[in-house]
């Protein structure tokens, strides 16, 4: 890091040819390598190099350079910093840079920081505000660039939004309340009982087709008398099936853990089956439940 002295900069290319009014255009962030003041050469095939001074930094891309004070052997010769020299002669089609050697910084009065820092009325106080590199304050139309890389760790946070606070789950899940709107269908029951199923004969408890625009299955409660084999067709597919025993003669197809069902298209068939092989016959019951899309 140098504190009193400016980098050397290597040669810059010009993107736009030179202009009468000392106008240098060049692809790199201008505010980051030249300074104001700074002394510069400008080269192109064929021509001298020019030395110069940068008198002001437009912008990212643009420098305007003059003579520098004390080089002009004519009486009354304007070399301030308002002064621009002709490189119209520089264009791209030469091969036109700009670059600069190491050198000491500007000698600049004590007053004069204090003045550049002083921000006229109606703000009347002596500026400390964050700027970019071309020396533009930094707001929501010139946001501060930021790059992260790797992980930040902080306390806990709460998102808290209209008087409801998000809470994350030591299992890294939030907490979700699922609420039907008014324009919105809410939970749909279907239930099917049949009575004296024979042994051995799969029998279908419940035939359901999806309505338009299709529909969700959360899950699916089945029982009966009998111990038996629970199956479910979808679109005479067997997706699943289920068997009770002594002591246990309910059982569920469960969806939900399934990003939260089943999704069946519409016109899709869900049927849900049963088969016992007990020698007397028995009553069985389906009951599904899910919500439209």
């Amino acid at each position: 890091m140098l504190e009193k002295r400016f980098y050397a900069v290597p040669p810059q290319a010009f993107t736009a040819d030179g202009t009468t009014d000392g106008v240098v255009t060049i692809a790199a962030n201008a505010c980051i390598l030249f300074k104001v003041k700074q002394k510069i050469y400008l080269s192109a095939s064929g021509l001298p190099d020019l030395y110069l001074e940068i008198k002001e930094i437009d912008n990212e891309e643009n420098i305007q350079v003059g003579p520098i004070p004390g080089t002009l052997n004519v009486p009354g010769a304007n070399t301030g910093i308002t002064a621009r020299t002709d490189i119209s002669a520089y264009t791209v089609a030469l091969g036109a840079a700009i670059f600069a050697d190491e050198q000491k910084r500007p000698a600049i009065d004590n007053i004069e920081i204090i003045r550049a820092t002083y921000q006229e009325e109606p703000t009347a106080a002596v500026r400390s505000i964050m700027v970019d590199d071309c020396g533009n304050t930094v707001n929501a139309e010139n946001p501060l660039p930021v790059s992260l890389e790797g992980t930040i760790q902080i306390g806990n946070v709460s998102i808290v939004e209209g008087g409801n606070t998000m809470t994350v789950n030591p299992d890294g899940s939030i907490n979700v309340n699922l609420e039907n709107s008014s324009t919105a269908p809410g939970l749909s029951i279907y239930y099917n009982e049949i009575s004296s199923v024979a042994s051995g004969a799969t029998t279908a408890i419940y035939t359901f087709t999806a309505p338009s625009p299709g529909f969700r299955m959360f899950k699916i409660d089945v029982s009966g008398e009998n111990i038996a084999l629970y199956t479910l067709k979808k679109n005479g597919v067997t997706i699943f099936s289920k068997r009770t025993f002594y002591g246990v003669l309910n059982t569920t197809f469960a969806f939900e853990d399934f990003d939260n069902g089943l999704v069946l298209n519409t016109g899709d068939v869900l049927v849900v089956n049963v088969l016992h092989m007990k020698p007397y016959p028995a009553n069985f019951e389906a009951t599904l439940m899910g919500i439209s899309l």
